[in-house]
């Protein structure tokens, strides 16, 4: 096929193609879970030079797609924060994560997703414009390393005491400037998106199908079912995060 990369056959292709579409019904419906879902095949079917920037582009895709559904619900104001902390956070880049090994990273975000999910909620984290600042640039940085830091932002803005709605509105808006920012960063550096318009085109298509879905789901779960809903996923991805960097398995 020749509008795939060389390096992507048509049976690879179908399965980002699924994965993309369940992915985004999932984190259409209780707001994440769909990127990591994504980058775990992608890791095991694309080259590791494209992984990053391409999950980047399909999920900017994604997060626009439900932003725009849930326009009316979006918190504007933090989400201008988020973006001028992303700006910040981009820019560093990996210049202080590279220092420091992946595993101690995903072991520190698991921990702190499941302080976040299951601890004392802390004053500061539901409140004020300085901590949408800090969550932009640190998540910023982080997704330049490995990719899926949308649970990070999750646990945090879920504290805002924000409806379903708002919750995947807001989020979904923030993790597209984060996502649009670390492609401009990606193409910056020479990454050659071109060779991959024609499968980002299919993921793309995929992305809408099950945005379209899950967005229709969300308006049909009750906000107590949304939010215990919401805990069990953080949770799983947290834990995931931990038995990656405690070696029980690998994601490569």
């Amino acid at each position: 096929m020749e509008f795939l990369p060389a390096d992507i056959d048509a049976t690879a292709a179908a399965a980002l193609i699924a994965a993309t579409f369940i992915g985004n019904i999932i984190s259409a419906a209780t707001g994440i879970g769909g990127g990591i879902i994504l980058l775990a095949v992608m890791a095991n079917l694309m080259p590791a030079a494209a992984i990053i920037p391409i999950h980047g582009v399909v999920q900017l895709g994604g997060n626009i797609f439900r932003g725009t559904i849930q326009r009316a619900h979006i918190d504007w104001l933090t989400f201008v924060w988020f973006a001028l902390g992303s700006v910040v956070g981009v820019a560093v880049g990996g210049s202080i994560v590279v220092a420091l090994p992946s595993d101690i990273l995903r072991a520190g975000l698991g921990l702190f997703i499941l302080y976040t999910v299951w601890g004392p909620k802390l004053r500061f984290v539901s409140e004020g414009n300085f901590v949408a600042v800090v969550m932009g640039a640190v998540s910023s940085v982080l997704t330049m390393f490995f990719g899926a830091t949308g649970p990070f932002a999750m646990a945090l803005l879920a504290r805002r005491g924000y409806t379903p709605q708002q919750l995947i509105g807001s989020h979904s808006a923030c993790m597209a400037a984060q996502h649009a920012l670390k492609i401009v960063a990606f193409a910056l550096l020479g990454f050659a998106f071109a060779d991959w318009l024609g499968l980002v085109a299919m993921l793309l298509l995929a992305s809408l199908a099950g945005s379209l879905i899950g967005s229709y789901a969300l308006r049909r779960i009750p906000a107590g079912t949304f939010a215990t809903v919401l805990k069990g996923v953080l949770t799983l991805l947290a834990a995931n995060l931990l038995a990656v960097a405690f070696g029980l398995y690998s994601i490569t």
